[in-house]
Order: C-alpha cells, then structure tokens, then sequence
C-alpha cells in the first residue's frame, strides 16, 4: 500500500511539475500530444523503467521537455519519416513487449496480444507521420515511437544492467 501511495505522489508531482515547466517555456501543446502518443504505445509495448525516483524524474523531464522542442524545430522529409518509421516497426516486431523484472509478462497469450496492438498502434503513428503535413504533429509521433523503441531495444536493459525478457525466467523455472 506504501509504495503504491508513493508511486502515485511520485508520478503527480513529477507530472505537475514538466507540465507546468512546459507552459513557462511555451511547448505545452507540443508537450502534452507527445505524452499522449508515448503513454499509449507504452501501454502495450511496456519498456524498461528508471530504477530510482531520481533518475526517473531526470529522464522524464530531458525526455517530454526536450522532444518538444525538437518537434516545434525538426523538419524532416517525407523519406527521413518513411525510415524512421520503418526502423521503429521492425523494432516493435522485434522487441515488444518488453517487461520488467517486476512485471514479467508471463502469459504467451498476452504477450501476443501486446506485440499485436504496438504494432497497430505503431502503423498507425506511421500513416500520421507521414501523411500529416504539420511538422510538429508529425515529429510527435514519430518521436513517441523512437522514445518508446529505445527503452523496449535489449540495449538499453544492457546499459542500464537490467534483466530483458524477465518472463522467461518464470517459464523456465515452471518447468
């Protein structure tokens, strides 16, 4: 109960304060599409999570203050979206769901069902990303997708020293 109280204060006031250093540096709109779009391809793609509340705060804030700027900023061509795009979905099909030590996926079934629903999210994400012609609604999604593709990539678990699929330490050891 304790630590799901302080999971929660944790994540409000984490939010509260990107959010409002967001509007005091004028990328609230640019900020708020891109945690939308990344919360939903994280629902089903899972990923690595920060280790300490520290750390967690200092990804969170580089990641949703910094993405919008580039956002607002980046143009990319239609192809430089096309590869990005395509390197992303061949990343999902890979790698997603990646779990956690502390939420293993261990049902097949859900894993499946997972992998199945990133990948649809993230053809989705493909189709705006291209066809959108708003540059920082267009680099939203596709910076969801590459945020979400580096913390569910096994190198990311390996630099960050943290066990990659977990479910197969469940797996083996019911047999």
């Amino acid at each position: 109960m304790r630590y799901g109280i302080e999971g929660l204060y944790l994540e409000l006031t984490k939010t509260i304060v990107i959010t409002l250093l967001a509007i005091i540096l004028g990328i609230f709109k640019e900020y708020l599409l891109i945690l939308l779009l990344f919360n939903a391809i994280r629902f089903t793609a899972f990923g690595i999570h920060a280790s300490k509340g520290i750390y967690c705060w200092i990804s969170s804030t580089i990641t949703f203050i910094g993405m919008p700027f580039l956002c607002k900023y980046l143009v990319l061509s239609l192809s430089a979206r096309l590869i990005i795009s395509s390197i992303c979905l061949c990343i999902f099909l890979i790698h997603a769901p990646a779990d956690t030590p502390k939420r293993p996926i261990i049902k097949k079934k859900k894993r499946i069902i997972y992998k199945l629903s990133t990948v649809f999210i993230a053809l989705i994400y493909t189709i705006c990303a291209i066809k959108i012609n708003v540059n920082y609604v267009h680099n939203a999604f596709l910076a969801s997708m590459i945020i979400q593709c580096i913390l569910i990539h096994p190198l990311t678990y390996k630099v960050f020293k943290t066990p990659y699929n977990n479910y197969k330490t469940y797996v083996s050891s019911s047999k």
